[in-house]
C-alpha cells in the first residue's frame, strides 16, 4: 500500500505539438501536481519548447529515443534511479516497451484515439475487403499490446464497451474542458463554425456538400472552418467548384478560438470518427447549439439530441443540411439549445475529471485498478 504521495510518470513523444492530446495532458498534470508527485517525460532532446507550459512542481525530463531499443534503455535507466508507483504510456513509441520494464510500477496505457480509428486512417486509400483485413490486423496488434498493461484508459463509454471485449482491464474517463469563456454566444449572428484539422477524419468534405444545400435556402449565412492540414487545397477546390467561396471560408489556425465560437451561432461537427471531440465541449461552453454526425465514438455522449443539438446519421448530408436549416430558421431554438449546451459542458470541468483520475490512481496503487 502506498503511504507517500503517489509517484507517477507520464511518457509521451513530445510536448511541442499543439494537438488535443498534448493540451489535455498538460492541463491534467498541472491540475493534479498538488496531489501527486509527477514526472513528465518526453522522448526528445528538449531542443523544441513545450507548447503547453507545465507547473514548476512537475519534474520535466527529456530522454532522447528514436527506436524501441533506445527507448527501453533510457526508461529502464531512468526508473532504476527514480522509481515510480505508476508509469503511463500515451500510445507512442514508449507503449511498445514500457510494459516490459521490471521496475515495480503499475503500467497504464492511455489511448487517445477511438477503437475504430484504423478504419478511418486506412479508409482514405483502401476499400472493401482490403480495408477490413488491414484495419482489423492493425487493431488486433493494438489489442494485444493493450492487454499487456495493468490498466487501459479510453475517452468514452462506448469505446470502453468495445475495448472490454478484448481487454477486460479497461475503463474510461472523459477529457476535461480546456477553455473557460467569460462570455457566451448570443446565437444571433448569421454564422456557423467548424473547427479541426483539415484531414479526411474530420469530414469537411461532407460539411461543404451540406452547406451547398444550406446556401440555397439561406444565402446570407456564413460558414467559417478553422484549422490547417493536408486537405486545404482539395477543400478549397471543392468550395470553389460549388461556388461557395462567398459564404464558406477556410480561416486557418487562430490563437483566439473562444472569440470565434462566441461570434458564431452554431457549431458543426462533420467528423467520420472522434475519440472524444474537445471542440464539442468547447463550443458547448461558449453556448452554441450543435449539429453533429453520430460517428464513433464519443459525440453522442457529448451532445443530447433534441436538447442542446441534433445528432445526424454518419454521412447523411441531406439530413445534416436540414438540421442546420432548422436551427437557422428558429432563433429561439438556437438560444434554448445554446443555454442547454452550457449546462452540458459543466460536467467536464477539470475538477470533476481530476477527481476521477485520482480515484483511479488510488485504486491502481491498491491493486484494484480494474
Amino acid at each position: 500500500m502506498v503511504q507517500h504521495k503517489i509517484r507517477i510518470a507520464y511518457i509521451t513523444e513530445g510536448l511541442w505539438h499543439a494537438a488535443g492530446m498534448e493540451r489535455v495532458l498538460s492541463l491534467r498534470v498541472n491540475a493534479m501536481c498538488h496531489d501527486l508527485d509527477i514526472t513528465f517525460i518526453t522522448l526528445d532532446d528538449g531542443s523544441r519548447s513545450d507548447i503547453f507550459p507545465l507547473d514548476q512542481r512537475i519534474e520535466r525530463v527529456h530522454l532522447p529515443a528514436k527506436t524501441k531499443a533506445e527507448c527501453y534503455a533510457a526508461l529502464s535507466a531512468y526508473f532504476e534511479q527514480h522509481p515510480q508507483d505508476i508509469t503511463v504510456s500515451t500510445g507512442g513509441l514508449e507503449s511498445f516497451v514500457l510494459y516490459k520494464l521490471h521496475d515495480g510500477s503499475k503500467k497504464v496505457f492511455e489511448f487517445h484515439f477511438s477503437f475504430n480509428i484504423s478504419w478511418v486512417w486506412m479508409g482514405q486509400h483502401r476499400h472493401g475487403l482490403a480495408l477490413q483485413i488491414a484495419a482489423w490486423m492493425q487493431t488486433l496488434r493494438r489489442i494485444l499490446l493493450a492487454r499487456k498493461y495493468d490498466q487501459l484508459v479510453v475517452l468514452s463509454r462506448s469505446d470502453a464497451k468495445k475495448w472490454r471485449r478484448f481487454v477486460p482491464q479497461t475503463t474510461f474517463i472523459y477529457n476535461p474542458l480546456t477553455i473557460h469563456p467569460q462570455s457566451r454566444s448570443s446565437c444571433e449572428h448569421p454564422k456557423a463554425i467548424a473547427v479541426g484539422r483539415l484531414h479526411y477524419q474530420k469530414g469537411f468534405d461532407y460539411l461543404i456538400k451540406a452547406w451547398e444545400k444550406v446556401a440555397q435556402r439561406y444565402p446570407q449565412w456564413q460558414l467559417d472552418i478553422y484549422g490547417e492540414g493536408e486537405l486545404r487545397q482539395r477543400l478549397q477546390q471543392q468550395i470553389d467548384e460549388a461556388e461557395l467561396s462567398e459564404v464558406v471560408t477556410l480561416r486557418g489556425v487562430t490563437k483566439d478560438i473562444v472569440t470565434k465560437y462566441v461570434n458564431a451561432s452554431m457549431f458543426l461537427l462533420s467528423s467520420r470518427d472522434e475519440a472524444f471531440g474537445l471542440v464539442i465541449t468547447e463550443a458547448e461552453a461558449c453556448g452554441l447549439p450543435i449539429v453533429a454526425f453520430d460517428c464513433p465514438s464519443a459525440p453522442h455522449e457529448l451532445v443530447h439530441h433534441g436538447q442542446n443539438g441534433f445528432m445526424v446519421p454518419l454521412g447523411d448530408v441531406d439530413d445534416f443540411a436540414d438540421k442546420i436549416c432548422k436551427l437557422i430558421a428558429d432563433t429561439q431554438l438556437r438560444k434554448a439549445f445554446g443555454a442547454a449546451s452550457v449546462a452540458v459542458a459543466a460536467q467536464f470541468k477539470i475538477e470533476a475529471i481530476q477527481a476521477q483520475w485520482m480515484d483511479l490512481y488510488q485504486k491502481i496503487c491498491h491493486h484494484d485498478g480494474r
